[in-house]
């Protein structure tokens, strides 16, 4: 009787081992979680050393750029369409997919179920043409920013490191590349929330709840390396800000709509000039770079280089009180900005549209008084850049990271991103980057179709008795 009770014993204490075994390896996840997690992480530091690279040359290509219009401005005349003929022939030669922004092409890959479509437009080539040649643009004087292009880089870097490490094809699809642009955002802008905000707002179906946590500790981890790097610092420094009065907000309300209205006509135009020149690039894209340097040379001239760039110095400069907002500028940035992207070169649009909002806000800042100008830039710039991209969260939020994180104006910069995003889908019923993304299908139609197999050589021979 005593064995066989010790039998039972021993029994439920193998039994309560082998399951408390196999709750623990629950806990600690197997050996692939372990993989998948090492590559967020691993890739998430690389992207933000790489970022921080493309930061560091595209700043020093621009600093140049601004040494060459002091001393003699008339160069640009040569240097912009030259420069944008080489750039245009590089990427056409090199790598096609680096065109643009990059934000559409990671919109793209990571929601088609083509498994094709990944390789030409995550490839490490296409990568780094995206760095060189957006900064190569900076060199030759194009109105562009860098952060959209960062997106496309980190993206590109998560899934090749992904795909070296052979995890599972769903995780590389529906987490890596998230991730890898979500970290670039965040590793371009110095600003982690930022990066999670934009990965929710703007790739949002591709979020599972079992891998968001890794998600967000990689985009975090990316912003840990600039902070090495670089230290702890605003995009456009710390303006000083005050509250915003309850009665100041009708003029909130105002500028919101005024600008939102703009930031969607600047989508529409954005869009159709586009598709107006996608034929016209296609057959003809040295003389379209040509025509568009000229352009922008000239532009450059006549507004004393305020139009050529990302618009951070000028923005930064509306925030210090070094600078005051003006129409003319803003107009001239956002032609600027179309005939950049109309030439098919590599580069964004977000810096673009935070420099054009705090110009639009700061001229309106001299229309209202009682208001403070700084506030008003804020607003401009969160408004105006929601009206684009029509994703409310990640305006606010980028505005606030990007000035310090002074929660005092964080209300109204709520209320205008909102505003803005409703007015601007009047005139844009999408937002951009989605267009963007279905019209890149169409030009890359011939990758979206497997290739049919050849007729067998005696179905060929009957077609050809019958004829």
């Amino acid at each position: 009787m005593a064995a066989k009770k010790r039998r039972l014993a021993q029994r439920r204490l193998r039994l309560w081992w082998l399951l408390n075994r196999r709750n623990n390896r629950r806990r600690l996840g197997t050996w692939e979680d372990w993989k998948t997690r090492a590559v967020f992480w691993l890739g998430a530091l690389l992207v933000g050393v790489v970022i921080q690279g493309f930061a560091w040359l595209s700043e020093e290509s621009y600093g140049v750029t601004q040494e060459i219009f002091a001393h003699n401005p008339y160069l640009f005349l040569i240097i912009t369409p030259l420069g944008l003929m080489a750039i245009a022939w590089l990427m056409n030669r090199f790598g096609k997919a680096s065109k643009g922004s990059g934000i559409p092409q990671v919109l793209l890959v990571h929601k088609q179920t083509y498994h094709w479509l990944r390789e030409p437009f995550l490839s490490l080539r296409v990568a780094v043409l995206k760095v060189f040649l957006t900064c190569g643009a900076l060199l030759a004087g194009a109105t562009l920013g860098r952060e959209g292009p960062s997106v496309h880089v980190g993206a590109a870097l998560m899934y090749k490191l992904g795909c070296w490490a052979k995890l599972k094809q769903k995780q590389v699809e529906t987490s890596l590349i998230v991730a890898g642009g979500a970290a670039g955002v965040s590793a371009a802008f110095n600003a982690p929330l930022a990066g999670i905000v934009f990965a929710i707002e703007e790739l949002q179906q591709s979020m599972e709840a079992r891998t968001t946590g890794t998600l967000i500790l990689a985009i975090i981890l990316s912003g840990i390396v600039v902070l090495m790097f670089a230290g702890h610092y605003s995009y456009f420094g710390v303006p000083d800000v005050s509250p915003v009065s309850i009665f100041a907000y009708p003029a909130i309300v105002a500028v919101s709509v005024l600008c939102g209205l703009m930031g969607g006509l600047f989508s529409f135009f954005l869009v159709e000039g586009s598709r107006a020149m996608s034929s016209l690039l296609g057959k003809h894209p040295l003389k379209v770079a040509l025509v568009v340097g000229l352009l922008l040379a000239t532009m450059g001239i006549l507004s004393g280089g305020s139009t050529m760039g990302s618009g951070y110095v000028e923005a930064r400069a509306l925030l210090a009180g070094e600078a005051e907002g003006s129409w003319l500028v803003a107009f001239g940035k956002i032609a600027a900005t179309l005939l950049t992207y109309f030439s098919g070169i590599p580069g964004g649009i977000f810096s673009p549209s935070l420099g054009v909002g705090a110009e639009l806000g700061g001229a309106m800042s001299s229309m209202i008084p009682g208001v403070s100008p700084v506030s008003l830039i804020l607003v401009g710039m969160a408004s105006y850049f929601a009206g684009v991209v029509q994703r409310p969260v990640t305006a606010f939020v980028i505005v606030l990271e990007l000035t310090g994180n002074n929660h005092d104006i964080l209300p109204a910069l709520m209320v205008s991103a909102l505003t803005a995003t409703v007015v601007s889908k009047l005139v844009m019923p999408q937002p951009v980057y989605h267009v963007l993304a279905q019209d890149l299908v169409r030009g890359w139609s011939h990758l979206l179709k497997k290739p049919e197999p050849e007729n067998p050589p005696a179905e060929n021979a009957a077609g050809a008795e019958k004829s």
